[in-house]
């Protein structure tokens, strides 16, 4: 295989210092930013191709690392989500969710308690109306983004998220009583 200087200025330690320092000023986390500098390598190696040289190198490695550095905080973002909603808690301050995944063993009480609220939640969200449930099991027991539930629901962007707001505001009340 030959190499181009370009792909040699995608490899070299400097370039890949360039990225660890732009990921280190989003992530804010010496581990983390090493992890997004290498995902942006990888991406920055793959997609060589789009670079036009309308702008210098640095430019497109930069905005390429700031990508991979969003796309990590927001996978933290939604880890942190669903940690929070499988502790059935909504704490700002974590306070208690740390016990609950600590403890490795849950009396009976506390899962039946569990699959009550559960149970009210799931309920209220259908007292709702039935183009509620679809949106709330996707986005909130699936994963699933709002865009890839408006594209597979068939629905628009702003649907989706006026309908998963109120399922989780219904569900969260019901949570709670």
């Amino acid at each position: 295989m030959t190499r181009t200087p370009l792909v040699d200025r995608c490899l070299d330690a400097r370039a890949r210092h360039y990225a660890r320092a732009v990921a280190l000023r989003y992530v804010k986390d010496d581990d983390a930013a090493d992890d997004v500098a290498q995902e942006a390598m990888l991406l920055a190696h793959r997609h060589l191709a789009s670079f036009r040289g309308d702008s210098a190198f640095s430019t497109w490695l930069y905005r390429v690392t700031a990508t991979a550095a969003l796309m990590h905080l927001r996978r933290q973002r939604r880890l942190a989500r669903e940690v929070l909603a499988s502790a059935g808690r909504d704490d700002d301050d974590g306070g208690g969710l740390l016990d609950n995944l600590a403890a490795p063993v849950r009396r009976p009480d506390d899962a039946l308690a569990d699959r009550q609220r559960c149970a009210r939640a799931t309920q209220q969200v259908a007292r709702l109306g039935p183009k509620y449930g679809p949106v709330f099991d996707l986005r909130y027991r699936e994963g699933y983004t709002e865009t890839e539930i408006a594209a597979r629901l068939g629905l628009s962007l702003a649907t989706v998220k006026t309908r998963a707001h109120r399922a989780k505001l219904a569900a969260r009340a019901a949570a709670a009583a």
